[in-house]
């Protein structure tokens, strides 16, 4: 599959420091961006992913950083193996989950630090959607948005919509790092562009205006810009990847 990839993280308008990352196959991104063509091997494994350090946590930009770090090593390592994907990724992620725990406990951390994790992997001829937590992954097609992910969430009750805004699942934060994995074989096709990103664009953009963005063709930087007119609270990484 041959994929034309725009990809850029930054940390919004608001934010002192940047806790999210992002990870076009094993080139890591954090205050930067990068355009580049690549066509998935068969034989081989190529994967984008998104992950946003847990807002108002010790440490989260050590998390995000850490996570991505670690699956890119599992699979430069081949412990994740063809015949037992889904096995395999689910306890590299609770590994994950496990060492930021720890790691928090050790140094004596009030708020365990953590972060999501979500984006899509080629591996060896198949195609997996992968989420922890509520970064999203899109899909765009025939000029519809349609979100791939599940916001794993809960709203309180309170004015201010990020304070109200729980997460039910991260790796680390205390959690056991529970990844929901889906078989996205035949279900990707030539034309489809794929969106992975973090809060800060889809908390700052309604989904309707997203949807029309990529229907006139905007760029990773475009779709800053308008999570900057929405405010640019918060860190944000962008993954847009056609399908050519």
């Amino acid at each position: 599959m041959k994929l034309s990839i725009d990809a850029l993280c930054q940390k919004g308008l608001v934010r002192e420091n940047n806790e999210d990352a992002l990870a076009v196959g094993g080139l890591f991104l954090r205050d930067d961006a990068t355009s580049l063509n690549v066509e998935t091997s068969p034989d081989g494994f190529f994967y984008l992913l998104v992950s946003d350090g847990m807002g108002g946590h010790e440490n989260g930009e050590e998390a995000s950083e850490f996570a991505l770090a670690e699956i890119k090593e599992q699979f430069a390592l081949h412990q994740i193996q063809p015949e037992s994907f889904e096995d395999d990724i689910r306890q590299a992620v609770h590994y994950i989950s496990f060492k930021l725990n720890r790691a928090a406990a050790d140094r004596g951390q009030v708020h365990p630090m953590g972060c999501t994790l979500t984006g899509v992997v080629w591996h060896y001829g198949k195609i997996w959607l992968i989420n922890a937590g509520d970064s999203r992954s899109y899909r765009f097609r025939g000029g519809m948005l349609r979100q791939l992910t599940t916001d794993e969430t809960e709203r309180g009750i309170t004015g201010n919509p990020e304070a109200s805004k729980y997460l039910l699942n991260c790796l680390g934060g205390g959690c056991d790092g529970r990844l929901n994995v889906e078989d996205m074989d035949g279900k990707l096709i030539e034309g489809d562009i794929l969106l992975i990103c973090s809060d800060g664009l889809c908390d700052m953009v309604p989904d309707e205006q997203i949807e029309a963005a990529l229907a006139s063709g905007a760029d990773a930087a475009e779709l800053y810009r308008m999570a900057c007119e929405g405010g640019g609270v918060d860190n944000t990484s962008i993954i847009i990847a056609k399908i050519l």
